[in-house]
């Protein structure tokens, strides 16, 4: 039974992946109607204004490094603290399992405060630059 069921499996993925092979031309079709299509004769919605180029955050890769090194951080301070306060405990337990991830959130936050602070500058910074 269970070799039945592995052999379904297997089958229905290899379907899958054929299936998504052969429509490709048929979703590139569409979506390139979808682009063609001037949202102001037709009443749709622009998807360009939520997800394309116009809503690009030009400062999204300074938001994401700052909360990465920032959790990154979280979690070599919460592993310097287990070693120096919590040695005999193991890494499972409830109260060391609760400050890992205290301090990744915490560490995480100041680094999307950072992030918000630089990106009010810079674009203070822009626009006084934008307006000379």
């Amino acid at each position: 039974m269970k070799e039945a069921i592995i052999v379904a499996v297997i089958f229905y993925f290899v379907y899958r992946i054929f299936e998504n092979l052969i429509h490709r031309k048929e979703r590139i079709i569409i979506a390139q109607k979808i682009e063609a299509l001037d949202p102001q004769k037709n009443g749709m919605i622009d998807l360009n204004k939520w997800f394309g180029a116009a809503g690009v955050n030009r400062y999204a890769p300074l938001r994401w490094g700052l909360l990465l090194v920032g959790a990154a951080l979280g979690l070599v301070v919460a592993f310097f603290v287990k070693q120096g306060y919590f040695a005999d405990m193991k890494w499972y337990n409830d109260e060391v399992q609760i400050m890992f991830f205290g301090f990744t959130f915490l560490f995480a936050g100041i680094g999307l405060l950072i992030s918000f602070i630089l990106e009010r500058k810079f674009s203070a910074e822009d626009a006084k630059n934008s307006s000379r």
